[in-house]
């Protein structure tokens, strides 16, 4: 009768070397045009939030008489409503590329068997 121990070093395997596990995690990534497009439009959509921010200021003082902004101010609230959002919406399209690579990895394997 076997012991357990017995059973574990037959049926164990060595860990992977260091260099092969090195050479799979410095492999270069082909980027799909999905994500290749949400890398670009969250560059395009951030340097757009600082426009918006700037385009429609927020108003620090009002005068007493009239409902007239005398002082605005850069709108940083807009910018950052501006970021999230587009960092949210960027993130689904990265995503949706991410999936479609993988499918294509899925069904380049499964063609080849």
């Amino acid at each position: 009768m076997k012991d357990l121990f017995d059973e574990i070093d037959e049926e164990r395997e060595d860990l992977p070397k260091l260099k092969k596990i090195s050479k799979e995690v410095q492999k270069k990534r082909n980027y799909n045009f999905y994500q290749q497009l949400a890398v670009c439009l969250f560059i395009f959509l951030f340097i757009v939030g600082v426009l918006v921010g700037n385009l429609f200021p927020a108003c620090s003082e009002t005068s007493e008489l009239f409902a007239t902004c005398t002082k605005t101010e850069y709108n940083l609230s807009l910018t950052l409503i501006f970021w999230i959002a587009s960092f949210v919406f960027c993130s689904m399209i990265y995503g949706l590329g991410e999936v479609i690579r993988l499918l294509n990895i899925i069904a380049n394997n499964t063609s080849r068997k």
